[in-house]
């Protein structure tokens, strides 16, 4: 199992409950896309065209400002946390930075020759987490030329997903070999490990304020965890028959994929309440194809035809 960002697993939720949403953007889109990629900052959309074409928008009016053409189709893309940055991982194992608003020349360089897998920017968008499939973590800083920072093995397998503390001097790293691992970003000293999980950890995201860790896997639980101890500190009920696909958290609430164990019924999403671990009531169900932490508030897009709006959860 690889990383999942959630603006894709939303896509394939198919139906998302949800309330007390505020209209933020209405636009056409310039082709018929299931996904996008929504900027952190809030300010432009990454669209997946159908035919492989990536279609840069600027949010709310939707002009278009650039467009990657087909044969540039990645494997993975992720925003920068400023937004200003867009980093594509290809199945070559090559890794492509460029900067979303076209100034300055992409930095390309080949990591692995496996495809990429996962790719996570540090909050000063000087370095980038890469995960070649079955392979080591690696970071890269990217600040001048791309230089190896650190190769962080695991028992096996490889990188299912990696966190940043907010503050950037704590990686966490979950992989296919269960563990969840704590480190130094500047001696990429092993710090803390829990073991506590018996099933891989899909996704992994620090809280807003950096205190705590929220991981969801195989084992179909919301788990927190103490951002400094790495200890277990609560659970959320196990959804039956599924599994954790991702997660993404904003302000007091982490919104949750699951997927059905057998691949029988279609992925759905839970807004959970952080503090109280209670799944408050939802109405209003609605097409998905992204969503992002925005200014630490949850947003979402949904779709009718190539219509789409941009709404922010309250």
């Amino acid at each position: 199992m690889r990383q999942f960002t959630l603006a894709a697993l939303i896509l394939l939720a198919a139906s998302f409950l949800l309330a007390a949403d505020k209209p933020v953007a209405t636009l056409q889109l310039p082709c018929e896309s299931r996904y996008q990629d929504l900027s952190p900052s809030g300010n432009q959309l990454a669209v997946h065209c159908k035919g492989g074409a990536l279609h840069l928008l600027e949010l709310p009016g939707g002009v278009e400002q650039r467009v990657f053409p087909p044969d540039q189709h990645s494997h993975t893309t992720v925003y920068s946390q400023d937004g200003n940055w867009l980093a594509f991982g290809f199945e070559d194992g090559t890794v492509e930075v460029v900067s979303a608003n076209g100034n300055g020349a992409p930095k390309r360089w080949k990591p692995s020759s496996r495809r990429i897998d996962v790719l996570n920017f540090f909050p000063d968008s000087k370095s980038i987490v890469v995960g070649p499939l079955g392979s080591s973590a690696e970071v890269w800083d990217i600040a001048g030329a791309p230089t190896l920072r650190a190769q962080l093995p695991f028992a096996f397998g490889g990188l299912s997903d990696s966190a940043i503390s907010p503050d950037g001097k704590v990686l966490v790293l979950a992989g296919d070999d269960t563990v969840l691992r704590w480190y130094d970003t500047v001696s990429w000293k092993l710090l803390k490990q829990n073991k506590d999980f018996l099933l891989e950890t899909f996704s992994v995201s620090f809280t807003p304020d950096g205190k705590q860790v929220v991981a969801g896997g195989a084992d179909s639980r919301i788990s927190v965890l103490d951002a400094t101890t790495a200890k277990l500190l609560r659970q959320t009920p196990p959804e039956p028959a599924a599994y954790v696909g991702g997660l993404l958290v904003a302000g007091n609430r982490v919104a949750s994929l699951y997927y059905d164990a057998a691949g029988e019924k279609p992925p759905h999403v839970l807004i959970w309440e952080l503090a109280a671990f209670n799944s408050p009531p939802t109405a209003n169900t609605r097409l998905l194809s992204c969503g992002n932490r925005v200014h630490d508030k949850l947003w979402v897009c949904y779709t009718d035809g190539q219509t789409l709006t941009v709404s922010q959860y309250e």
